[in-house]
């Protein structure tokens, strides 16, 4: 049954419009995502391709309309545009391991079309339509994973895109790749044409590395902030001192972030209106009494690569760039990753951080020197049973996941393309690397809400001392764990909660 109208989601394009990683988030995810293009992009589209034409009928050299590709750029390649064309998509189309999943497959192709929308890539106005058809129709092209160096754009993964739009490429059908042709005309839209100025534009751009920075963007905001209210939660458990959370100690340091997660943990800290217990000591250990200063420098990591990775999103990212107002070619290396590159690399070691501090917090809760006395490993009866102590082998397995994973890529420039990309950004390799890393992150902090809701169990049924107070409004509900049973659908129900943007539509039933 189709959705409703205001149940769908709309994407706005065009050079007067700024699009947040969280709208490009809602349009990866509901497949039944419109495209608005503005009229400034209609009119940025047609005054674009117009200029293109009046530089060729001028003489002026444009690459890859009248020469070839990359370090072939000084051979003349004039005759036929649209073979020509056809060739740069086949020569890119390669690739390897794992099919992208098909919500970064749309993002990126969001992104890529919200830049061809700003006019300075000339595509023709009849292909941007017939690109914006194919994704309405939620037809997901087949993109592998590797295959991007992020120096002249990401090359493979967008040839690929760019591919399927013309029929001869692969798609997605339920995960598995399948011929283009058949996919396009089932679903009721034509494949598109292209010459080499369009499959050029499409290919030339680092929305592969942009769409991927920008979920992980969204993603890590939500687990963020889960983080500052289960440390909150467990200062409530544990009755810890509020004074590591006291405003005034954290302005006098003067960070923003670290204001802002103190204010964090301590609201869910003083929800219910409880107070430190004498029995507490002085000072808690780090990962509790430090947790605003960690916590709060993930935050201001994550500022930056907002910043960053939306700059990148509403900006052109193609070459040659086309001034309309000249008219002129512009030919530069816009395509060049590195600033997306290196936010990708800052925030993947934010998440990571957030990890660590995460286990610390398990590994605090299960022992019961730090709990007042609870069962080790929050047993309901230990020796019977054995309570989170799988839960926390899983935990410390992400945590390894995450720590090797947390390597830059971004200086890892190997060159390549005959030594025409002498020096590259690996911005793909980075964004990709921070987009998974939420992926490990999000069951690690769910455990953590296991052991949290575990301890509170455990106090009201009077088998630890303390008080049990209310989880928070989002915390899955979850049964005691009172014999042992397999938690693994339980983390993966929490951890799903907890990526999925909260309001977002409901899908359409298939």
């Amino acid at each position: 049954m189709p959705a409703s109208t205001s149940s769908v989601p709309t994407l706005p394009l065009g050079p007067d419009t700024s699009l947040s990683s969280e709208a490009l988030e809602r349009a990866a995810l509901h497949p039944n995502t419109t495209i608005a293009s503005s009229d400034a992009a209609r009119t940025a589209l047609r005054r674009a391709r117009t200029a293109l034409g009046t530089v060729r009928d001028d003489g002026a050299p444009v690459y890859g309309v009248t020469t070839g590709f990359g370090p072939l750029h000084e051979y003349e390649a004039d005759d036929a545009p649209d073979a020509h064309g056809d060739g740069l998509l086949a020569h890119l189309a390669t690739g390897s391991g794992d099919w992208v999943a098909p919500p970064l497959v749309r993002a990126l192709t969001a992104a890529r079309l919200h830049s061809l929308a700003q006019g300075h890539s000339a595509i023709r106005p009849s292909t941007f339509d017939g690109l914006v058809a194919i994704f309405e129709a939620n037809v997901v092209p087949a993109v592998p994973a590797i295959g991007s160096v992020g120096a002249s754009g990401d090359l493979t993964p967008l040839a690929h895109v760019a591919r399927a739009c013309t029929g001869e490429g692969l798609v997605l059908d339920d995960g598995t790749p399948a011929p283009a042709a058949p996919a396009l005309s089932g679903a009721g839209v034509a494949p598109v044409d292209l010459d080499a100025r369009d499959a050029l534009a499409l290919v030339n751009g680092t929305d592969f590395m942009t769409a991927a920075a920008a979920l992980a963007v969204a993603r890590t905001q939500r687990l963020l902030e889960r983080a500052e209210v289960l440390t909150g939660w467990a200062y409530r458990l544990l009755g810890c001192s509020l004074e590591p959370l006291d405003a005034r100690l954290h302005e006098a340091r003067g960070h923003t972030g670290q204001v802002d997660s103190a204010a964090a943990i301590r609201e869910e800290a003083t929800r219910d209106g409880r107070h430190g217990r004498d029995e507490r000591p002085l000072q808690e250990v780090y990962s509790l009494r430090c947790a605003p200063q960690i916590l709060g420098a993930v935050r201001d990591q994550l500022d930056y690569t907002r910043q960053v990775v939306e700059t990148e999103l509403n900006g052109v990212t193609d070459n040659p760039v086309i001034d309309p107002d000249e008219p002129a070619a512009l030919h530069g290396g816009n395509f060049q990753g590195q600033q997306v590159a290196f936010a990708a690399d800052a925030l993947n070691e934010a998440t990571t951080q957030i990890g660590v501090l995460a286990e610390r917090q398990i590994d605090l809760l299960l022992s019961p020197e730090q709990t007042d006395g609870a069962p080790p490993l929050l047993a309901w009866d230990p020796g019977p049973t054995s309570g989170l102590a799988g839960a926390q082998l899983t935990a410390t397995a992400l945590v390894a996941e995450l720590r090797q994973n947390a390597q830059m890529a971004g200086t890892s420039s190997i060159p390549t393309n005959g030594d025409n990309q002498d020096i590259v950004s690996m911005g793909a390799l980075a964004a990709r690397t921070a987009h998974e890393q939420t992926e490990h992150l999000a069951p690690l902090l769910a455990v953590l809400g296991l052991a949290l809701a575990q301890l509170t169990h455990l106090r009201e049924e009077g088998r630890a001392d303390g008080p049990a107070p209310s989880p928070p409004d989002w915390m899955p509900a979850v049964d005691p764990i009172k014999e042992d049973r397999p938690l693994r659908r339980e983390i993966d129900h929490i951890a799903t909660e907890w990526t999925t943007p909260p309001d977002l539509p409901p899908a359409p039933d298939a």
